[in-house]
């Protein structure tokens, strides 16, 4: 899927937020492409890298399967 940068108006798979808040009020919030987050970074702006949907579904099933798995020097249930 991909995204419109708000700033530049370029596409981009690999989107950003940038956000800033001032008292608890949020004053900008937007999705910007790389180039765009470098820039918001370089001026100091908090930018957080955002995951695709698909990458964050992999990650929860690798999750739920290492979370499945017994931890070393634990002893697994009796089914007796």
């Amino acid at each position: 899927m991909e995204f419109v940068c708000r700033r530049c108006n370029d596409f981009t798979k690999t989107p950003s937020r940038v956000t800033t808040e001032d008292r608890g009020v949020v004053l900008l919030d937007m999705l910007v492409c790389p180039s765009c987050a470098r820039l918001a970074k370089r001026l100091g702006l908090p930018t957080v890298k955002m995951e695709s949907a698909k990458r964050a579904a992999k990650r929860k099933v690798l999750q739920t399967v290492t979370d499945g798995k017994q931890r070393p020097g634990q002893l697994r249930p009796s089914i007796r």
